[in-house]
């Protein structure tokens, strides 16, 4: 995508949009080609990021009814337009109804429009919006209990499989010492769960929970983030605090720490020898009693083989480790999550939908969730905003297609191969057949990283993380690919 010189957003300001989940944010450049999508785009479109940023808006949505983009509208005109309905079909042909709002993006001289800003939210939304405040008014003293920055207790892990029983105990141990506690677990598993259960049961429960996503901060900002800054640290800086002395008496959770750069590490490592920090441009020792529970989404040993972990730091954090599960490793907690789902969400957006057919119960079932209990989550809440209003059980008509085909159409080993394999795991067998259809691909198209990734139906970036994740070296000093 060719850059627009004038279009002045910062990567960290697109970043925070980026980010925002509970409603849809898209901008456009002056170009009309989008520069951000946000999580709540991608949960209301049903598209990636990386699928949408660079195309052109008409390429992306259609619009019923003769409409204009409003979004290219407002670009043209420069003026914004408030809570209006809009009706569009997506790049995968899914219609949806919205509500709108959407404003020009001026220059830093206020004067040439230079993209606009598209802010919207499914209008089914809306209806429940009411009920949702009965509910928020009902759990207003059980959330005053947890006035320390957390949701959740022990109480609210959910599960009847041995693994998550096991997973809880181990909680309710770390929850008796202050020594460092380490969780480790594919996205979407309930890291943050586990960790605010643990503060919550623990002696630091009235103190404050402090948690930071260390993969979502630029790693400029992230030191004085956790230590805080001294007037004159850097240009605008001024006193402030730094995380570890927000948590006095509490708890830092360090979420993604293997995403941190290995000299912050060092600093990490430092305060849980010593108890000791610095606020950025300072020469004055801090002290810290606050816990620090950490967490990353890869085996430990992996993300030391794989330099994103320094070892000395590794063996400070892992005083108690607590492995969580992929969901597809547990398959009886499958049903049980689905239908706490439904209870809840259901209940909060004005349906009384208490079950499932048995179609969707062997759909959900069998599939593999990649995404864990937040895709179940999010799955399960967009059935329900599908379902008819006097419908009780959701059908797999209310499923995403790409769930029923990928649970449907499985032949990835046949059986000869699962008799030679029968005592490996789920993960192993599914990780060596990838690891076996990427190397081919790769081979056929001579290690070109782009054609590879077009052959296999997905994008470089997606094709890049599964190297990485299977092991899969790019033999770049033999196989020549400009764009690798």
């Amino acid at each position: 995508m060719k850059k627009n010189k004038k279009f002045f957003l910062d990567p960290e300001t697109i970043k925070v949009f980026e980010l925002v989940e509970d409603i849809a944010i898209n901008i456009i450049d002056d170009g009309g080609r989008f520069v951000c999508f946000s999580q709540g785009s991608e949960l209301l479109d049903g598209m990636k990021r990386e699928d949408v940023i660079g195309k052109h808006v008409l390429e992306v949505y259609q619009f019923y009814d003769g409409e204009v983009s409003p979004a290219l509208r407002v670009l043209k005109n420069g003026e914004p337009l408030k809570d209006f309905n809009i009706r569009y079909m997506n790049a995968k042909g899914m219609t949806v109804d919205a509500i709108s709002c959407v404003y020009p993006i001026f220059d830093k001289a206020g004067r040439e429009i230079i993209g606009s800003m598209c802010i919207y939210r499914d209008k089914s939304d809306y209806i429940y919006l009411s009920k949702k405040i009965e509910q928020l008014e009902a759990k207003l003293k059980k959330q005053e209990k947890n006035n320390n920055g957390t949701r959740y207790q022990i109480s609210d892990i959910s599960g009847v499989s041995e693994s998550i029983r096991d997973c809880t105990q181990q909680a309710e141990l770390a929850a008796k010492i202050s020594a460092p506690v380490l969780i480790y677990g594919e996205t979407g598993t309930g890291k943050e769960v586990f960790a605010q259960s643990i503060h919550n049961a623990s002696s630091r429960s009235n103190a404050p929970f402090v948690a930071i996503n260390c993969s979502a901060i630029p790693e400029t900002l992230l030191e004085s983030t956790l230590f805080g800054t001294v007037k004159g640290a850097y240009t605008g800086a001024g006193d402030t605090k730094g995380l570890f002395e927000a948590a006095e008496n509490g708890t830092v959770f360090l979420d993604e720490i293997n995403s941190m750069d290995l000299m912050l590490q060092s600093k990490i490592l430092r305060i849980l020898e010593t108890g000791t920090y610095r606020r950025v441009g300072s020469t004055k020792e801090l002290t810290t009693n606050a816990q620090i529970i950490s967490a990353m989404n890869e085996h430990p040993h992996a993300a030391i083989e794989r330099g994103r972990i320094r070892s000395d730091l590794y063996y400070r954090l892992a005083t108690l480790t607590i492995a969580l599960p992929p969901l597809r490793e547990r398959r009886e907690d499958i049903i049980p999550l689905a239908l706490s789902f439904l209870s809840t969400e259901s209940a909060s957006m004005g349906k009384k939908l208490y079950d499932f057919s048995e179609e969707t119960r062997t759909l959900l079932y069998n599939y593999d969730w990649p995404g864990n209990v937040r895709e179940l989550k999010h799955i399960i809440v967009r059935a329900i905003l599908l379902a008819p209003y006097n419908s009780n059980i959701i059908t797999s008509e209310q499923l995403p297609a790409e769930l029923k085909k990928s649970t449907t159409g499985r032949t990835l080993l046949d059986n000869e191969t699962w008799s030679a394999k029968s005592h490996a795991s789920l993960k192993n067998l599914t990780d060596d057949f990838e690891r076996k259809v990427i190397l081919q691909v790769l081979n056929t198209y001579n290690y070109n990283i782009t054609k590879s990734a077009e052959a296999l139906g997905m994008v470089r970036q997606s094709l890049q993380y599964k190297m990485r994740t299977l092991g899969i070296q790019n033999n770049r000093y033999h196989h020549a690919d400009p764009k690798s």
